[in-house]
């Protein structure tokens, strides 16, 4: 285990297809490329994740399967009633990449989000059955983390601002934000930064205020640090972003600055995450859809299986190589001072 404790990193945006489950698989690939046992946690009830970590006929064969067990399996019990988390649930290894482990997600996810607003309001007020449900996911991951060693968790979220979401974030320990250089996205920058500012303060002054004696397993730290964006999936011309694509990028680190490195950033990485983003990425066309097919990195992808393959798509495959090494170790870099 390279780090002390195990880091939970999620990856989110209320903005639907910013490439952040992409963005989390890559970046998850090239951690366990680098030596740091990894493990994928799918907590968007699409379940894009699973799909694209299992590659779509493997995926297509065990999505019912009764023997690899999901997010629900551990969440049964608190779900049902009359039990607690199961931490016999195996994560599953990701094909031919050592070091990848993969909890898969599940439409039925939902039914944990439906108990969550009555055991949010129960731990508001200070009673033990809400601190209980309330960190069902978050004590499997710390339970997970030690026990099997776990260096990183990557959390891939749905684009929603619901309880579910709030639940999550407020167990994380990071969150980094994806998103593409269009209006949107802008929104949503000022969307995540007001939203989970007001997440972080009710939970301080009710549930974690009103704890006591609870054990603090059983207690949300609600503090997650934001560590930087991504832009995503730029169109390039001249070996540069378009010029629409660059207009809206000049406009993206002061919005991130007022509404997220400054309400959700310690110390040095205050300036730090809003000056520069942690990765620009550029569109690479064709091959992440054919990636999402194979259950592949982008980084890793054979070009001869993209039909009628040229030099660009070399080209594409290289470039991204260069920069998810570039962008894991960015985020590697502060996972170890933070």
């Amino acid at each position: 285990m390279k780090f002390p404790r195990s880091k939970k990193l999620i990856f989110v945006n209320n903005k639907g297809g910013v490439g952040k489950t992409t963005l989390a698989f890559n970046c998850a690939v090239s951690f366990a490329k680098k030596g740091y046992k990894t493990a994928l946690i799918d907590l968007d009830p699409q379940c894009n994740l699973t799909r694209l970590t299992m590659g779509e006929e493997f995926y297509n064969k065990t999505l019912f399967s009764d023997t690899e067990k999901t997010i629900y399996d551990v969440l049964r019990g608190v779900i049902e009633g009359g039990s607690d988390i199961n931490l016999d649930v195996k994560f599953l290894p990701a094909k031919s990449i050592t070091n990848l482990l993969l909890l898969k997600g599940d439409i039925k996810l939902s039914l944990y989000e439906s108990i969550l607003m009555t055991a949010y309001g129960l731990a508001a007020a200070g009673q033990q059955l809400g601190y209980f449900q309330t960190s069902a996911i978050d004590r499997f991951l710390r339970e997970k983390g030690l026990n099997e060693q776990i260096d990183i968790f990557v959390i891939d979220t749905s684009p929603s601002l619901g309880i579910l979401n709030e639940m999550i974030l407020l167990g994380a320990d990071y969150f980094v934000v994806p998103m593409v250089p269009d209006a949107f996205s802008v929104q949503g920058i000022e969307n995540l930064g007001v939203v989970y500012e007001r997440w972080k303060n009710q939970w301080r002054n009710t549930a974690k205020a009103l704890s006591g004696n609870t054990e603090t397993k059983f207690v949300l730290p609600g503090d997650p640090i934001f560590i930087g964006y991504i832009v995503n999936a730029y169109n390039v011309y001249g070996k540069q972003p378009i010029a629409d694509h660059r207009a809206w990028m000049e406009k993206i680190p002061q919005r991130v600055q007022k509404y997220l490195s400054e309400k959700h950033c310690r110390n040095g990485l205050v300036e730090q995450s809003w000056k520069n983003p942690l990765q620009i990425v550029q569109d690479y066309g064709r091959i992440p859809a054919k990636c999402q097919e194979l259950g592949v990195a982008i980084f890793d992808l054979d070009p001869t299986m993209i039909a009628e393959h040229q030099q660009g798509t070399k080209d594409n495959i290289e470039k991204a190589r260069e920069k998810f090494t570039n962008l894991s170790e960015n985020i590697l870099k502060i996972l170890s001072e933070y």
